[in-house]
């Protein structure tokens, strides 16, 4: 007791520090878990000393003559607030050096909600994540971050704060729903930030993935116009995106039913043109997307094709009436000379 008043009565009456103070210490900062211990040395730059000492509420050596260095040894800190000062006594005067301490505690846990929601949302409704970092020391040193997979949404720092003791603290993130947000995965992290230094190890909450309802959308052009020979393969396509999944009907021209599909391609032999129409549908919302089918003329070369099969067919013809068709129209495989009005030869 006597060596702690006698090291405060030095202190008060010592003259106001020095920039120019021979005083260094080694390390110059000190960042210390609660309950973690704290090692550091002052030593005196100057051979004009009387004495130097640590004053400090944990680990206060007092004045002592005699050493140009002089070590603060903390096995346990069992304080958040711990600001150890080294002073030295020169001819005359006193200066003193300041060792900064970071007392700090890693959260006991980071958790993330959706805040006064339940199951999925619909895109563009309006929702609120929470985030909140418990027990956590120094809060004025913590910064809390809304992930979206690895990418930063939103960040808030504590810096206003000057609380040394553990604290809770939560974070609002207030934002619309997108369909890019469904199956994303969102998670805060809380981190110690100590600026040049760095900072602590993160701490992570459980990830949330949301759900977000939207309407189809179409993958292709909404309306696709084809030109088709007929009883060539016909594919078409009607392919679109929602939550919860969408379900298909069809239109046909040469029918009034609907033909309800699970498929969203729709296949079959070409047989009738005119309009197609394809719709998808889920809770959402509903499109409609138009296929306009004609048919293709026949190629120019298919008609020559029949037309020289067609003359061919009238000169075969022609050649068989000549050698084969009689003058009477019969048809015979004997067929003699013969001029009319004339009489025919006959056995005897």
């Amino acid at each position: 007791m006597i060596v702690i008043i006698f090291s405060c009565l030095i202190l008060y009456a010592a003259k106001p520090a020095s920039t120019s103070c021979p005083l260094e210490i080694t390390p110059n900062f000190v960042l210390v878990p609660f309950g973690g211990s704290i090692s550091a040395v002052c030593k005196s730059l100057s051979s004009q000393l009387k004495g130097m000492g640590w004053e400090s509420s944990f680990g206060g050596t007092g004045l002592v003559k005699g050493v140009s260095n002089l070590t603060l040894k903390i096995d346990s800190l069992q304080s958040w607030h711990v600001s150890p000062i080294c002073f030295v006594n020169l001819n005359g005067s006193q200066c003193t050096k300041d060792l900064p301490v970071t007392v700090y505690k890693m959260p006991d846990n980071v958790s993330i909600s959706l805040e006064s929601h339940v199951g999925p949302m619909s895109e563009l409704e309006p929702f609120v994540v929470r985030c909140e970092v418990n027990q956590i020391a120094s809060i004025q040193n913590v910064s809390l971050e809304l992930l979206n997979g690895n990418e930063r949404v939103s960040n808030i720092l504590f810096n206003n704060f000057d609380n040394k003791e553990p604290v809770s603290k939560s974070f609002y993130f207030f934002t619309l729903s997108k369909r890019e947000y469904n199956g994303a995965q969102f998670r805060c992290k809380a981190r110690i930030d100590l600026g040049p230094l760095g900072h602590l190890p993160e701490m992570s909450s459980e990830p949330l993935e949301l759900i977000v309802h939207y309407a189809p959308t179409f993958s292709q052009p909404t309306n696709e116009t084809l030109t088709l020979q007929v009883g060539s393969q016909m594919s078409l396509d009607c392919s679109a995106s929602g939550n919860p999944l969408p379900e298909y009907s069809w239109k046909m021209p040469y029918t009034s039913k609907v033909l309800t599909e699970t498929q969203s391609v729709f296949n079959s032999s070409f047989k009738h043109p005119g309009p197609y129409e394809c719709t998808a549908a889920n809770s959402q919302g509903t499109i409609t997307k138009r296929f306009t089918i004609t048919q293709a003329p026949r190629p120019r070369r298919t008609l020559a094709l029949m037309l020289g099969l067609f003359v061919g067919l009238a000169v075969m013809l022609c050649i068989l009436g000549y050698f084969f068709v009689t003058p009477q129209g019969t048809f015979s495989s004997k067929k003699q000379s013969y001029t009319p009005g004339s009489a025919t030869s006959a056995p005897v």
